[in-house]
């Protein structure tokens, strides 16, 4: 199994994870189940899959409580039982970032809530707390960084069948982009009506705004002999 947590074997079995449409959906599993602890312990699982297969994250590796090495405990500090921290993950550039999850049926974390984390991982260039919750106290936000029950919820069905997939060592299903109503099929759109009195067309868009999807749209369709789209940065 891909998933660390001595207890993903049990939950990825009971289904919890098989065929989520939304977050929401997601929460009201969790929150049927009746003891505090395997709540917390089913979004630790949930968590470890966002890290493995969402790129916002920029994971490459990690580590949970109980697995951490030695090297990376005593450098950082930690305490020998890991109280206070669910984990460590390596992102690309090689920083250390640690994590603690919160499950809450309440819509608050308060600095009592995440204190002992942020006291155990003060050697840290940086950590993370990952929790639905939809608001983390002042005290705490000036400290660490964190991933809000809004994040969680903007996942769409693809990216849970995604973690589910992982979760259950089953091939990753492709996620095909497809071109934004509001910019870039009207650019589609510009550049065939430009085509209708030219034989060449420029598009100028900025970074970030989808011109390798905007030309691979325009690739499917009749292209008038020796036109260039040039897609300047």
């Amino acid at each position: 199994m891909n998933c660390l947590h001595y207890r993903a074997a049990h939950w990825v079995q009971q289904g919890i994870f098989d065929n989520l449409q939304s977050f929401g959906e997601f929460e009201t599993r969790v929150n049927s189940v009746v003891e505090e602890k395997d709540r917390g312990d089913i979004f630790e699982i949930f968590v470890e899959g966002f890290l493995a297969t969402q790129s916002i994250t920029q994971r490459v590796r990690h580590w949970v409580v109980g697995m951490i090495p030695l090297e990376l405990r005593e450098r950082y500090k930690l305490p020998n039982d890991g109280t206070g921290i669910d984990g460590i993950y390596e992102t690309h550039d090689g920083t250390h970032v640690a994590y603690q999850v919160k499950y809450r049926r309440k819509s608050h974390l308060t600095f009592a809530e995440v204190a002992p984390f942020l006291g155990i991982t003060e050697a840290f260039s940086d950590h993370v707390i990952f929790t639905n919750a939809s608001s983390l106290s002042g005290d705490a936000l000036v400290r660490t960084r964190w991933y809000s029950g809004e994040v969680f919820h903007d996942l769409s069905a693809g990216a849970l069948k995604q973690i589910e997939c992982w979760l259950k060592l089953k091939p990753l299903p492709v996620v095909r982009a497809t071109p934004d109503p509001n910019y870039q099929l009207q650019a589609l759109a510009d550049i065939a009506k430009a085509f209708t009195s030219d034989d060449r067309a420029t598009a100028v868009m900025a970074c970030g705004t989808g011109k390798t999807l905007v030309a691979l749209g325009q690739r499917n369709k009749p292209i008038p002999k020796l036109c260039w789209c040039l897609f300047h940065r």
